[in-house]
């Protein structure tokens, strides 16, 4: 994923606080966005998608709790960073009970902005790279499924979708050399048994 992939949403009533952090990860290179509280944050969140929030806490309209609680809502893979004082903390360890991702105590040091910018970010790849790997375990036993009960009907297209699926399946160390062959082994001696029966 590259970083202007990863877009970021900041909400803050705190003007200064809000230009520091947006203007400090747009250096980064992210791709950032700002709302200057919360019911502006939350109708942000309603037309567009974003990788990451970061909320301030104590906000007039809406709280980082009501920001928190729709962006769980509209984008559940979404991280939720709250900004919160000293004196909010034990209400910041709250909202991670509630599903943020995280949150950063003010005053903070912008190297501590970047870390969790970057560890949130690890984190979407993560989410990314478990989706892609379900689609193909999914697609994968569907299709041995298939073979099994139609393996008469195995077309060329079919078989060699299944074999590229094993491949990938190999490159991310799902399943080792051995298992590739065996399944390999598998399905093209289902595909001769099918073609010479067919051809009786």
């Amino acid at each position: 994923m590259e970083k202007r992939e990863f877009k970021i949403l900041i909400i803050d009533d705190d003007e200064i606080a809000r230009d520091v952090v947006v203007s400090l990860l747009s250096r980064e290179g992210f791709s950032v966005h700002s709302a200057c509280d919360g019911i502006e944050g939350i109708r942000a969140l309603k037309l567009n998608l974003y990788s990451l929030i970061i909320t301030d806490l104590r906000m007039p309209g809406a709280d980082g709790f009501e920001v928190l609680k729709a962006a769980c809502n509209l984008n559940p893979k979404a991280s939720v960073v709250i900004l919160t004082a000293y004196g909010t903390l034990d209400n910041a360890i709250e909202a991670i009970k509630f599903g943020a991702y995280d949150y950063i105590t003010k005053p903070f040091k912008l190297r501590e902005i970047i870390i969790v910018v970057e560890n949130a970010m690890k984190r979407a790849e993560l989410i990314e790279e478990n989706e892609e790997l379900r689609l193909h375990l999914r697609n994968t036993y569907r299709d041995l499924e298939m073979m099994n009960t139609v393996k008469r009907h195995a077309t060329p297209d079919i078989t060699m979708n299944f074999l590229e699926r094993l491949a990938r399946l190999r490159q991310m160390n799902i399943i080792n050399e051995g298992d590739v062959e065996i399944l390999k082994e598998q399905l093209l001696s289902g595909v001769v048994n099918a073609a010479s029966t067919d051809s009786r």
